[in-house]
């Protein structure tokens, strides 16, 4: 199956909402500093598959378990359908339809497994072989005798690069992991597909906290990531006419947060509340600043210094 790379499915562009005003430019002399990694994030141990792929192309894929069953996966025109044999019989099961469409694969079936436990992502569009993106994209799982399969009921659009087991196979995760975001699907034996959860990345610690602009004009507050929610920050005017908002924050370190989604709460857009979309980033070089809003570009400029206020 053709996918993006986890970094281009995972990561969208950043967007503001119209902005009344520009970046305000004042003189760029921000001191510099190193910057801090994250701390990685526990991860859950996982089970190595046990299988291996015995023939595969375009349109077919068989899978050899540890047990010596096989398992035949196979577009038609119908969608996916899946066959099993014992290692002592030639002859396949009935096939077994796994999911129905009329909409034409993409090239290759992704299939594993560990010990009886079988999963599969593969993905559907009408110009997929073309070049394009799929339209429909499906996990599914197939466990025991292999039989029956569970298959994700959303139609993701989501290229599931990497599925994790865990629990001894009673557990599949499909993992889309991205640079500000990562898109799980899991899958529990007894239980079936859960709803995509969504972890979001932390900003970095340092931009957490109240700021006040050194010229008066407003006043930051930036919350981190809560579960299942991005990271935002609160902006509220302290002169000239009422305007307070909030928005998404996301970034990569401590030299790139970026905003999006600003949501007027209460008087009037004003200079800087919110910055202009696309044009101005934040930054902040230490744990206790300064905070900086900066014009991005060829030539950065900074636009406002911010103080630490708790």
């Amino acid at each position: 199956m053709r996918t993006k790379s986890a970094a281009a499915w995972a990561v969208a562009v950043l967007m503001l909402g119209a902005a009344v005003g520009g970046c305000a430019e004042q003189s760029d002399k921000g001191p510099s500093g190193s910057s801090a990694k994250h701390t990685k994030s526990h991860r859950e141990p996982e089970d190595k598959p046990d299988s291996r792929v015995v023939e595969d192309d375009d349109d077919h894929t068989v899978l050899e378990l540890s047990d010596g069953r096989q398992v035949s996966l196979r577009f038609t025109r119908r969608g996916l359908e899946a066959q099993h044999r014992h290692a002592s019989d030639d002859v396949w099961s009935a096939r077994k339809t796994v999911y129905e469409t009329g909409t034409k694969p993409c090239h290759g079936i992704r299939a594993k497994a560990y010990r009886d436990t079988v999963w599969l992502a593969a993905g559907f569009g009408a110009y997929c072989r073309d070049g394009e993106e799929p339209q429909e994209v499906i996990a599914a799982v197939a466990t025991g005798d292999l039989s029956s399969w569970t298959t994700d009921p959303t139609k993701n659009t989501i290229a599931w690069p990497k599925a994790r087991i865990r629990d001894g196979g009673a557990r599949v995760d499909f993992v889309d992991p991205g640079m500000l975001e990562t898109a799980t699907l899991t899958w529990r034996k007894g239980s079936g597909f859960a709803e995509v959860a969504t972890e979001y990345k932390p900003i970095h610690p340092w931009f957490v906290g109240r700021w006040r602009a050194t010229d008066g004009s407003q006043q930051l507050t930036l919350h981190q990531v809560e579960p299942g929610r991005r990271a935002r920050v609160v902006i509220e005017s302290r002169t000239g006419p009422r305007c307070k908002g909030s928005a998404t924050v996301s970034g990569i370190d401590q030299h790139d947060l970026s905003m999006s989604n600003f949501k007027l709460d209460q008087g009037t857009r004003t200079v800087n509340c919110p910055p202009e979309e696309t044009k101005c980033s934040f930054d902040v070089r230490s744990s206790d600043g300064p905070l900086r809003l900066r014009k991005i570009g060829n030539h950065p400029k900074t636009v406002l210094t911010y103080e630490r206020a708790g």
